[in-house]
């Protein structure tokens, strides 16, 4: 039994990293689409405006309770990206390999 419990719990590490890679993918296609349909608009406004341009959109798509797509974990991913004091909004990066 001991094998079957080790791999029940290799299949849910593994589980909950594609989850996360799912949330990236999500939120990183939210930033091209918004940076495709939107970039004149924002590059006409400073970091802070289009940063938080796109804070109120991906609150309207991913809200878990009011949003057109729920789904808290790529809001996270997104308002954390977007909240940084970075200079302006970018592609979010994947992790490298260990």
């Amino acid at each position: 039994m001991s094998a079957h419990n080790e791999m029940n719990e290799a299949l849910a590490v593994l589980t909950d990293k594609l989850r996360s890679l799912n949330d990236l993918v999500a939120a990183n296609q939210f930033m091209v689409e918004a940076l495709a349909q939107q970039g004149e608009a924002l590059k006409q406004m400073d970091a802070s405006g289009s940063k938080d341009m796109l804070r109120r959109q991906a609150r309207a798509r991913f809200n878990p309770d009011t949003g057109t797509a729920p789904n808290a974990a790529v809001l996270a991913v997104l308002e954390e990206v977007l909240g940084r004091q970075q200079q302006s909004a970018e592609i979010i990066p994947f992790p490298v390999r260990a």
